[in-house]
Protein backbone atom coordinates (compact mmCIF):
# COMPACT_ATOMS: atom_id res chain seq x y z
CA UNK A 1 0.00 0.00 0.00
CA UNK A 2 1.25 3.09 -1.38
CA UNK A 3 0.73 6.73 -0.24
CA UNK A 4 -0.15 9.26 -2.11
CA UNK A 5 1.67 12.45 -1.40
CA UNK A 6 -0.19 15.82 -1.72
CA UNK A 7 0.77 19.34 -1.38
CA UNK A 8 -0.57 22.89 -1.73
CA UNK A 9 -2.92 23.02 -4.95
CA UNK A 10 -3.20 19.03 -5.69
CA UNK A 11 -6.38 18.09 -6.58
CA UNK A 12 -8.35 14.34 -6.13
CA UNK A 13 -8.10 13.69 -9.63
CA UNK A 14 -4.61 12.47 -8.76
CA UNK A 15 -3.28 15.35 -10.75
CA UNK A 16 0.20 16.54 -9.96
CA UNK A 17 0.40 20.29 -8.84
CA UNK A 18 2.41 21.87 -11.41
CA UNK A 19 5.22 23.40 -8.98
CA UNK A 20 5.88 21.92 -5.26
CA UNK A 21 5.54 23.25 -2.27
CA UNK A 22 9.36 24.47 -1.79
CA UNK A 23 8.64 27.09 -4.90
CA UNK A 24 5.93 28.24 -4.30
CA UNK A 25 6.57 29.68 -0.89
CA UNK A 26 7.61 33.57 -0.90
CA UNK A 27 9.93 34.93 2.12
CA UNK A 28 8.42 38.72 3.34
CA UNK A 29 10.38 41.18 1.60
CA UNK A 30 9.64 43.99 4.10
CA UNK A 31 8.36 44.61 7.65
CA UNK A 32 5.06 44.60 8.65
CA UNK A 33 4.32 48.17 8.54
CA UNK A 34 6.53 48.94 5.84
CA UNK A 35 4.27 50.72 2.71
CA UNK A 36 7.00 49.32 -0.08
CA UNK A 37 8.00 46.13 -1.55
CA UNK A 38 4.25 45.04 -1.31
CA UNK A 39 4.42 44.08 -4.75
CA UNK A 40 3.48 40.80 -6.11
CA UNK A 41 6.26 39.20 -7.68
CA UNK A 42 3.95 38.10 -10.67
CA UNK A 43 2.93 41.35 -11.61
CA UNK A 44 4.28 43.73 -13.65
CA UNK A 45 6.57 46.27 -12.21
CA UNK A 46 5.53 49.56 -11.84
CA UNK A 47 6.77 52.91 -13.00
CA UNK A 48 7.93 55.49 -11.31
CA UNK A 49 4.98 57.06 -12.10
CA UNK A 50 2.55 54.53 -11.29
CA UNK A 51 4.43 54.34 -7.56
CA UNK A 52 3.40 57.14 -6.59
CA UNK A 53 -0.31 57.07 -8.04
CA UNK A 54 -0.67 53.13 -6.72
CA UNK A 55 -3.05 52.64 -3.71
CA UNK A 56 -0.64 50.43 -1.90
CA UNK A 57 -3.06 50.85 1.96
CA UNK A 58 -4.60 47.35 1.46
CA UNK A 59 -1.01 45.47 1.53
CA UNK A 60 -0.90 47.86 4.83
CA UNK A 61 -1.47 46.44 8.77
CA UNK A 62 -3.28 48.67 10.50
CA UNK A 63 -0.54 50.73 12.82
CA UNK A 64 -0.42 50.77 16.10
CA UNK A 65 -2.48 53.62 18.12
CA UNK A 66 -1.54 55.79 21.04
CA UNK A 67 1.94 54.78 22.52
CA UNK A 68 2.77 52.66 19.48
CA UNK A 69 2.41 54.92 17.19
CA UNK A 70 4.64 57.91 18.84
CA UNK A 71 7.03 55.18 19.06
CA UNK A 72 7.03 54.41 15.17
CA UNK A 73 7.26 58.09 14.40
CA UNK A 74 9.89 58.80 16.66
CA UNK A 75 13.82 58.59 15.80
CA UNK A 76 16.72 58.71 18.19
CA UNK A 77 20.38 57.23 17.56
CA UNK A 78 21.06 53.92 17.98
CA UNK A 79 22.45 53.05 21.49
CA UNK A 80 22.96 49.48 22.97
CA UNK A 81 21.08 47.52 25.41
CA UNK A 82 21.50 48.80 29.37
CA UNK A 83 22.46 45.24 30.64
CA UNK A 84 25.56 44.82 27.65
CA UNK A 85 26.73 48.47 28.22
CA UNK A 86 26.64 47.92 31.98
CA UNK A 87 29.19 44.56 31.23
CA UNK A 88 30.84 46.97 28.90
CA UNK A 89 32.07 49.01 31.31
CA UNK A 90 32.73 46.47 33.99
CA UNK A 91 35.39 45.55 31.52
CA UNK A 92 33.42 41.92 31.40
CA UNK A 93 32.73 41.95 27.35
CA UNK A 94 34.51 44.22 24.19
CA UNK A 95 37.96 43.76 24.88
CA UNK A 96 38.74 40.75 23.38
CA UNK A 97 37.61 39.03 20.11
CA UNK A 98 38.41 39.82 16.66
CA UNK A 99 36.53 42.99 16.59
CA UNK A 100 37.95 43.96 20.24
CA UNK A 101 37.29 47.77 21.67
CA UNK A 102 39.99 49.52 21.89
CA UNK A 103 40.98 50.47 25.68
CA UNK A 104 43.74 53.42 26.24
CA UNK A 105 46.39 52.58 28.99
CA UNK A 106 46.17 54.19 31.97
CA UNK A 107 47.57 57.73 31.82
CA UNK A 108 50.79 58.14 33.77
CA UNK A 109 53.94 60.61 33.75
CA UNK A 110 57.16 58.64 32.78
CA UNK A 111 60.22 60.22 34.98
CA UNK A 112 64.15 59.06 34.34
CA UNK A 113 65.11 58.91 37.74
CA UNK A 114 62.78 58.83 41.36
CA UNK A 115 61.32 62.32 43.08
CA UNK A 116 61.21 62.87 46.28
CA UNK A 117 58.64 64.71 47.47
CA UNK A 118 58.97 65.42 51.10
CA UNK A 119 62.74 65.74 51.25
CA UNK A 120 65.95 65.91 49.24
CA UNK A 121 68.28 62.94 48.05
CA UNK A 122 71.20 61.91 49.61
CA UNK A 123 74.75 62.50 47.93
CA UNK A 124 76.95 61.01 50.14
CA UNK A 125 79.49 58.31 48.46
CA UNK A 126 79.83 54.91 49.21
CA UNK A 127 82.56 53.88 51.83
CA UNK A 128 82.75 50.55 50.45
CA UNK A 129 85.74 50.52 47.81
CA UNK A 130 85.78 47.31 45.20
CA UNK A 131 89.17 45.58 44.87
CA UNK A 132 88.41 44.69 41.19
CA UNK A 133 91.17 44.43 39.24
CA UNK A 134 90.82 45.62 35.43
CA UNK A 135 91.20 43.19 32.64
CA UNK A 136 94.03 43.27 30.75
CA UNK A 137 92.62 41.67 28.29
CA UNK A 138 90.16 45.51 27.57
CA UNK A 139 87.26 43.50 28.95
CA UNK A 140 84.53 44.06 31.09
CA UNK A 141 85.83 44.45 35.19
CA UNK A 142 83.28 44.04 38.47
CA UNK A 143 82.07 41.18 37.49
CA UNK A 144 79.77 38.33 40.40
CA UNK A 145 83.36 38.63 42.24
CA UNK A 146 82.92 41.93 42.81
CA UNK A 147 82.89 43.28 46.63
CA UNK A 148 80.61 46.38 45.72
CA UNK A 149 78.20 43.54 43.55
CA UNK A 150 78.16 41.16 46.35
CA UNK A 151 76.81 44.01 48.49
CA UNK A 152 74.26 45.22 46.27
CA UNK A 153 76.14 48.45 46.11
CA UNK A 154 76.68 50.12 42.41
CA UNK A 155 80.62 51.26 41.95
CA UNK A 156 80.99 54.80 41.15
CA UNK A 157 83.31 56.12 38.53
CA UNK A 158 85.82 58.11 40.88
CA UNK A 159 86.15 55.39 42.94
CA UNK A 160 85.92 52.29 40.60
CA UNK A 161 89.67 50.94 39.66
CA UNK A 162 88.27 49.51 36.64
CA UNK A 163 87.40 52.80 35.46
CA UNK A 164 85.06 52.83 32.19
CA UNK A 165 85.61 48.85 32.17
CA UNK A 166 83.44 48.69 35.48
CA UNK A 167 80.06 46.11 34.72
CA UNK A 168 78.26 47.25 37.98
CA UNK A 169 76.84 50.72 37.24
CA UNK A 170 73.44 49.58 35.45
CA UNK A 171 71.34 52.04 37.12
CA UNK A 172 73.81 54.75 35.94
CA UNK A 173 74.28 53.83 32.45
CA UNK A 174 70.01 53.77 32.81
CA UNK A 175 70.31 49.85 31.50
CA UNK A 176 67.69 46.95 30.93
CA UNK A 177 65.34 46.03 28.25
CA UNK A 178 64.18 48.48 25.45
CA UNK A 179 61.98 45.87 23.65
CA UNK A 180 58.96 46.03 26.74
CA UNK A 181 55.44 45.93 25.57
CA UNK A 182 52.00 46.97 28.03
CA UNK A 183 49.17 45.28 26.99
CA UNK A 184 45.73 43.83 28.52
CA UNK A 185 45.51 40.49 30.25
CA UNK A 186 42.29 38.75 30.54
CA UNK A 187 41.78 38.21 33.93
CA UNK A 188 44.42 40.21 35.85
CA UNK A 189 44.16 43.70 33.82
CA UNK A 190 47.35 45.33 32.22
CA UNK A 191 50.32 43.83 32.35
CA UNK A 192 53.83 44.08 30.76
CA UNK A 193 55.73 41.02 28.49
CA UNK A 194 59.00 40.68 27.03
CA UNK A 195 59.78 40.94 23.02
CA UNK A 196 62.99 39.42 23.20
CA UNK A 197 64.85 36.72 25.04
CA UNK A 198 65.84 37.86 28.99
CA UNK A 199 69.14 36.15 30.17
CA UNK A 200 69.31 35.36 34.05
CA UNK A 201 70.61 38.12 36.49
CA UNK A 202 69.71 40.80 33.56
CA UNK A 203 68.48 44.46 34.77
CA UNK A 204 65.11 44.34 33.13
CA UNK A 205 63.56 47.44 34.02
CA UNK A 206 63.88 50.18 37.33
CA UNK A 207 60.94 50.58 39.19
CA UNK A 208 60.66 54.15 39.82
CA UNK A 209 58.14 56.76 41.54
CA UNK A 210 57.62 59.58 43.99
CA UNK A 211 59.82 58.71 47.43
CA UNK A 212 57.07 59.64 50.16
CA UNK A 213 56.13 58.55 53.41
CA UNK A 214 53.75 55.65 55.10
CA UNK A 215 51.74 59.01 56.48
CA UNK A 216 51.77 60.76 53.14
CA UNK A 217 50.94 57.52 51.39
CA UNK A 218 47.81 56.62 53.47
CA UNK A 219 46.50 59.98 53.01
CA UNK A 220 46.75 60.14 49.54
CA UNK A 221 44.98 56.73 49.64
CA UNK A 222 42.15 58.17 50.88
CA UNK A 223 41.42 61.44 49.08
CA UNK A 224 43.75 61.18 46.11
CA UNK A 225 43.30 57.50 45.44
CA UNK A 226 40.24 56.65 46.79
CA UNK A 227 38.36 56.18 43.54
CA UNK A 228 41.11 54.22 42.08
CA UNK A 229 41.38 50.67 41.91
CA UNK A 230 44.74 49.67 40.99
CA UNK A 231 47.46 51.37 43.20
CA UNK A 232 51.31 51.09 42.64
CA UNK A 233 53.52 51.18 45.82
CA UNK A 234 56.23 49.76 46.44
CA UNK A 235 58.77 49.53 49.27
CA UNK A 236 61.61 51.59 49.50
CA UNK A 237 63.41 51.64 52.68
CA UNK A 238 61.64 51.71 56.40
CA UNK A 239 59.07 54.25 56.71
CA UNK A 240 59.25 55.16 52.80
CA UNK A 241 57.04 53.59 49.64
CA UNK A 242 57.46 54.12 45.98
CA UNK A 243 54.21 55.81 44.66
CA UNK A 244 54.25 55.26 41.05
CA UNK A 245 50.04 55.95 40.58
CA UNK A 246 51.22 58.99 38.63
CA UNK A 247 54.72 59.27 37.63
CA UNK A 248 56.93 55.79 37.00
CA UNK A 249 58.16 53.62 34.64
CA UNK A 250 56.59 50.59 32.51
CA UNK A 251 57.73 48.47 35.84
CA UNK A 252 53.80 49.38 37.39
CA UNK A 253 52.32 47.25 35.48
CA UNK A 254 54.16 44.05 35.96
CA UNK A 255 52.01 41.97 37.86
CA UNK A 256 52.17 39.17 40.65
CA UNK A 257 52.75 35.33 40.43
CA UNK A 258 52.86 32.94 42.87
CA UNK A 259 55.86 31.37 40.26
CA UNK A 260 57.57 34.30 38.84
CA UNK A 261 59.74 34.92 36.18
CA UNK A 262 61.82 37.83 38.12
CA UNK A 263 62.35 39.49 41.30
CA UNK A 264 63.14 42.93 43.08
CA UNK A 265 66.40 43.64 44.17
CA UNK A 266 67.25 47.00 46.05
CA UNK A 267 70.70 48.51 44.88
CA UNK A 268 72.80 51.48 46.75
CA UNK A 269 73.76 54.17 45.31
CA UNK A 270 75.01 57.52 46.79
CA UNK A 271 72.67 57.46 49.60
CA UNK A 272 69.92 56.19 47.91
CA UNK A 273 68.07 53.04 46.44
CA UNK A 274 67.25 52.06 43.22
CA UNK A 275 65.18 49.26 43.05
CA UNK A 276 65.52 47.49 39.82
CA UNK A 277 63.24 43.81 38.24
CA UNK A 278 65.64 41.33 37.63
CA UNK A 279 65.46 38.24 35.75
CA UNK A 280 65.03 35.13 38.00
CA UNK A 281 65.41 32.51 35.19
CA UNK A 282 65.81 32.53 30.88
CA UNK A 283 62.72 34.42 29.92
CA UNK A 284 61.87 33.95 25.99
CA UNK A 285 60.61 36.26 23.61
CA UNK A 286 56.72 37.27 23.52
CA UNK A 287 56.13 35.94 27.57
CA UNK A 288 54.37 38.23 30.22
CA UNK A 289 56.82 39.44 33.20
CA UNK A 290 55.58 38.44 36.87
CA UNK A 291 57.48 38.92 40.10
CA UNK A 292 56.29 37.97 43.66
CA UNK A 293 54.29 40.82 45.51
CA UNK A 294 54.88 39.20 48.43
CA UNK A 295 58.26 41.27 49.73
CA UNK A 296 57.63 43.81 47.65
CA UNK A 297 54.48 45.70 47.95
CA UNK A 298 52.86 48.55 50.23
CA UNK A 299 51.78 46.39 53.11
CA UNK A 300 48.28 47.93 53.05
CA UNK A 301 47.40 47.62 49.86
CA UNK A 302 47.16 44.57 48.51
CA UNK A 303 46.25 42.32 51.53
CA UNK A 304 43.88 39.53 51.41
CA UNK A 305 43.16 40.22 47.58
CA UNK A 306 42.34 37.56 45.37
CA UNK A 307 45.33 35.85 43.18
CA UNK A 308 44.61 35.18 39.61
CA UNK A 309 48.08 34.38 38.73
CA UNK A 310 47.25 30.48 37.68
CA UNK A 311 50.53 29.12 38.46
CA UNK A 312 50.41 25.43 40.23
CA UNK A 313 51.64 26.69 43.53
CA UNK A 314 49.00 29.66 43.50
CA UNK A 315 48.60 30.66 46.98
CA UNK A 316 45.00 32.05 46.31
CA UNK A 317 45.38 35.58 47.50
CA UNK A 318 48.39 38.73 47.79
CA UNK A 319 50.54 39.64 49.91
CA UNK A 320 51.96 37.57 52.77
CA UNK A 321 52.43 34.06 52.59
CA UNK A 322 49.93 31.76 54.51
CA UNK A 323 51.97 29.67 57.51
CA UNK A 324 52.79 26.55 57.22
CA UNK A 325 51.66 23.71 59.54
CA UNK A 326 55.12 23.47 61.28
CA UNK A 327 54.93 27.40 61.87
CA UNK A 328 51.65 27.04 63.26
CA UNK A 329 52.26 24.34 65.59
CA UNK A 330 55.57 26.03 67.05
CA UNK A 331 53.66 28.86 67.22
CA UNK A 332 51.17 27.40 69.29
CA UNK A 333 53.45 25.54 71.39
CA UNK A 334 55.37 29.12 72.49
CA UNK A 335 51.72 30.37 73.26
CA UNK A 336 51.29 27.39 75.33
CA UNK A 337 54.50 27.73 77.68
Amino acid sequence: MTAEKTTVGSVKSGKEPATSLRRQKRFLEAGLYAPIHKQNAKEKPLSKREKKSHDISIFNFPLPLHHGDVILNSYHDFSLPADIMQEFNQGLIGKFGTHCTKIDKPHYTRIRSNIFVERKPNRKENKIVCQCIPPADGGLGCGEDCLNRMLFYECEPNTCPCGDQCSNRRFQKKEGCKNLDVFLTRERGWGLRTLVDIKRGDLIIEYRGEIISHKLCEERMRNAYKNQKNFYFLDYRQGEVVDACEKGTDARFINHSCDPNCHIEKWALKGELHVGVFASKDIPANTELFYDYNFSVFKDVETQQECRCGSENCRGILGKKPPSRRDTRNHISNLSK
